[in-house]
């Protein structure tokens, strides 16, 4: 059987009991989580903007905007949450590849969408087919073997999560299955660029390909083909922009391992790459007992890849003007875990980010590659870090942090991701009573056990 269709049928056939009970766990602080971020980032004027472009398309009234409560068709609504979702950049990602992969944002959103269209979907088919999705995207991105940061190219396999949740959930057929992952190959698309000018499409792009990876599943559907071999062809995907990829990360214990299970959770709403400092401040804050007011210097060590991601250029990281520059600036993301013992979405605002006591931090901080950081871990984007912090009075000390908490070594629960929907509640365009939070985490909590996702949507909209 060729690898194309291996993957089409993992898909398929995948059922809950079969899914390892780590993975579906882990499946259901996805989609809380994907929620957290939605609500948090709905005051965002990337979220605003979302809205308004769905707005001057309208159509027919089938699903639920989260949190605005606006009904819209099901691709449109796809579009706005994921969009919405990764508005603070606080969404989970995988970071045990040479790129990091924001699955569950562009999966979660079109998965939601269809169980409300379709309110036959139940809530173990819905967890079945996000946790297979999830696999499969992460799959995907991790086979590829040479960095975004290098080609430019970066997760340009996104649209087959959302195709694939899309397809499982329409309950679509092989042959039909094979097509909407044939159209979904006219959607692959993805670039650096954006990161490195801060552009809104950082979070656009995610909605984007949510919405084109269940317009996919929908084209199939109706009666659209699209190429066999997406993957493999003479002008599949990995020919075409991913001749350098490992089979092996694709394909090894397909069906057997989820490696939706290995998905890191992100307590600090920035980049990724900057959460082992933060780690690092705030543990020797609160094991030293110090102050930002008391901090001297400060020394940061990690690999090229990641300073050259979150350092740099460096009148941009080094002195962000603009939200979006700010969550993918190490030296000001460090400098708030020391001043203020704390990371949240308030420090991101446009008023926050000139912030006299912060601004010193930064200045007294320097960041350099470590060699021997280089040396183990050269390749990934997510490097480990070193911290070093000096204070006033002489006395030095240091931590060294290769496993954030959030990194599936050092695991987030299910309890985590409801603290952190209450934290993103705070920032909600509209209000969440604590009663609806808890709702919202005790439907997810048992998931499994639903026999229809209709009384979720009721929740997930705000001012009730």
């Amino acid at each position: 059987m060729d690898a194309t269709t291996q993957l089409i049928r993992h898909v398929l056939n995948s059922n809950l009991e079969a899914i390892p009970e780590q993975a579906t766990e882990r499946a259901k602080l996805s989609i809380l989580d994907t929620i957290a971020c939605a609500i948090g980032g709905s005051s965002d004027p990337i979220a605003r903007y979302s809205r308004d472009l769905a707005a001057l398309s309208g159509g027919k009234p089938e699903c639920t905007v989260w949190i605005s409560g606006e009904k819209l068709p099901a691709s449109l609504a796809a579009l706005v949450n994921a969009t919405t979702a990764r508005a603070l950049d606080f969404d989970e990602t995988y970071e045990l590849c040479i790129n990091g992969c924001h699955a569950s944002a562009y999966d979660v959103p079109p998965a939601l969408a269809l169980a409300e269209r379709d309110p036959s979907i139940t809530g173990s088919e819905l967890l079945c087919a996000v946790a297979t999705a999830i696999d499969l995207h992460v799959r995907l991105a991790r086979s590829v073997t040479t960095n975004a940061i290098e080609t430019g190219r970066d997760n340009m396999v996104a649209v087959w999560g959302a195709t694939a949740v899309s397809a499982k959930l329409l309950r679509l057929d092989e042959e039909k299955t094979r097509n909407a992952f044939g159209i979904a190959y006219a959607h692959a698309a993805g670039e650096l660029q954006m990161y490195e000018e801060a552009a809104h499409t950082v979070s656009l792009q995610q909605g984007l390909r949510a919405r084109a990876g269940l317009e996919s599943a929908l084209s199939a559907m109706v009666g659209f083909n699209g190429p066999r071999d997406p993957f493999f062809g003479r002008y599949g995907f990995y020919k075409a922009f991913e001749p350098a990829y490992d089979l092996n990360l694709l394909m090894d214990k397909l069906g057997n391992e989820y490696v939706n299970a290995s998905i890191s959770f992100k307590p600090w709403p920035a980049c990724k790459c900057v959460h082992p400092a933060i780690d690092g401040l705030l543990q020797l804050r609160q094991r030293h007992k110090f102050a930002g007011e008391d901090i001297a210097s400060i020394e940061l060590g990690l690999n090229r890849l990641a300073e050259d991601f979150v350092v740099q250029p460096r009148d941009q990281k080094w002195d962000p003007k603009d939200p979006v520059v700010a969550r993918f600036s190490l030296p000001y993301a460090t400098a708030v875990a020391a001043q203020r013992g704390e990371v949240i979405i308030r420090d991101f605002l446009p008023d926050a980010l000139g912030d006299q006591a912060v601004r010193r931090i930064m200045a007294l901080t320097k960041i350099e590659v470590d060699p021997e950081i280089e040396r183990t871990h050269g390749l990934y984007s997510n490097s480990p870090v070193t911290v070093k912090v000096r204070l006033k009075g002489g006395a030095e000390h240091f931590i060294r942090v290769d496993k954030a908490f959030g990194h599936p070594e050092n695991p987030a629960s299910l309890a985590d991701g409801v603290r952190k929907l209450k934290a993103c509640a705070e920032m909600s365009m509209v209000p969440f009573s604590e009663k609806q939070l808890e709702s919202i985490g005790d439907f997810i909590e048992h998931l499994d056990k639903q026999p229809t996702l209709a009384p979720l949507f009721e929740l997930l909209v705000g001012g009730r």
